[in-house]
């Protein structure tokens, strides 16, 4: 086995394409943590079973209940407080709570009233208060615009959501006043995000919008292609957020933004393109043009055991999206921009004190040379991971340091430098 490594190793390195990352000359920002660094959470998930491995992911930001379930139960005593348990064990990072929206007018399961009216979501944060729990957003309700269709109920247009928000705000800012709101939480950038934009913008602390590109059919190049979704939608929504046309209640309010759920596919069924390496590459990629583009509180969905979604399986297993996002523990500091002349090698970079750390995404079923030419820093070590070595349970391999670096076909790569004296 060591001789076969060994030559792939060899063969990788005299067939791999070289790409040359240099400063691109942009000027740094402080990086939120809550950016990038940030997962939906649900009480189904054996937290207590991984603590230490979820822990080392330092979760910045947590959503609950992550999903649909937010439409399908009520915030009890009891829910709220396994709530608390969980916050508890992750270090208990800011909290964004789904508030309930969607009923049915026979009520919800077992004939069990749903509790979703204004003063239901007043009772939520008088219970979070009880609890202690550190709330940074309500976000009101979850994927409205699939009410209709999804749920069989066609009432749901825009107007009635951003009714039920301004309900729901009023009750909320009666026990809170310095509470803050998110919406629309729509399961993809469309014209549901805008409406509720263009009728309840002002509503709003936090714009939110979830991102699913696939259903894991398409190629691999389109997946990976589907990555410019990000930065698209963050622009759009700037620009329908300027405009008096499309945002005529919001104007003069500052626009924050937050991707409140978001995966390559969103077929939990289904592993292509989600809890294989394409899923996990797209999504530490994700989480950074999120950050950078400015994007404040973007959560990946989901934390761990939710079928193929989740960075650890049902078992507590790590995937390929554990690995990467544990590596995106380090993105801390300022930011470092960066340039690859390849498009198919990804790379960004972060700086805290003398310690510049390079990511590095191969995209490609090749190896890739990587050549540094960043001025004033010397490499002091290289690491990288892969869905194979995740998949036999390997640490992450250290790689060679001194002259070019070899991207692995399908990595993540982290690369730690040093200023120069």
């Amino acid at each position: 086995m060591r001789k076969t490594s060994s030559l792939l190793t060899l063969a990788l390195l005299i067939s791999a394409q070289a790409a040359t990352v240099t400063p691109s000359g942009t000027a740094s920002k402080p990086i939120l943590p809550a950016s990038v660094s940030a997962f939906n959470l649900g009480n189904w998930m054996p937290v207590v079973e991984a603590t230490a491995e979820l822990n080392a992911l330092k979760p910045a930001a947590l959503r609950w209940p992550g999903g649909n379930i937010g439409d399908e139960q009520n915030r009890t005593h009891a829910a709220m407080g396994t709530l608390k348990s969980l916050w508890t064990l992750l270090g208990q990072p800011p909290l964004m709570l789904q508030t309930r929206v969607f009923f049915r007018d026979a009520g919800n399961r077992g004939g069990e009233v749903a509790k979703n009216t204004p003063e239901d979501a007043a009772e939520m944060v008088r219970m979070a208060w009880g609890l202690g729990l550190n709330v940074a957003y309500y976000e009101i309700g979850n994927e409205p615009d699939l009410y209709a269709k999804g749920r069989s109920d066609p009432s749901w247009t825009p107007e009635k959501y951003c009714g039920v928000v301004r309900a729901q705000k009023a009750a909320i800012l009666k026990v809170d006043p310095q509470a803050k709101i998110a919406g629309p939480a729509v399961s993809n950038p469309n014209s549901y995000l805008d409406a509720a934009i263009r009728e309840c913008g002002d509503a709003f602390d936090l714009v939110t919008w979830h991102l699913y590109p696939s259903n894991g059919d398409g190629s691999d190049a389109e997946a990976f292609a589907s990555i410019s979704r990000v930065t698209d939608t963050v622009e759009r929504v700037k620009k329908l957020w300027a405009d008096p046309a499309t945002n005529p209640k919001g104007q003069g309010r500052p626009l924050a933004q937050g991707i409140t759920e978001y995966a390559l596919s969103y077929r939990s069924d289904r592993a292509t393109h989600l809890s294989d390496a394409l899923g996990g590459l797209w999504a530490a990629e994700a989480a950074l043009r999120m950050s950078e583009s400015g994007a404040v509180f973007n959560l990946y969905f989901s934390l761990m055991a939710t079928g193929n979604h989740g960075l650890l399986d049902d078992a507590g297993f790590p995937r390929m999206s554990y690995a990467t996002f544990r590596e995106l523990a380090n993105y801390r500091g300022q930011t470092f921009s960066v340039q690859s002349d390849d498009p198919a090698v990804w790379v960004h970079a972060s700086m805290q004190d003398a310690l510049l750390t390079l990511f590095a995404i191969n995209t490609q079923a090749d190896g890739k040379t990587l050549n540094l030419d960043l001025p004033g820093y010397t490499v002091i070590g290289a690491k990288t991971v892969t869905d194979e070595d995740v998949n036999a349970d390997k640490p992450p391999r250290a790689l060679k340091i001194g002259g070019a670096l070899t991207l692995l076909p399908l990595s993540f790569t982290r690369v730690v430098l040093k200023a120069l004296p």
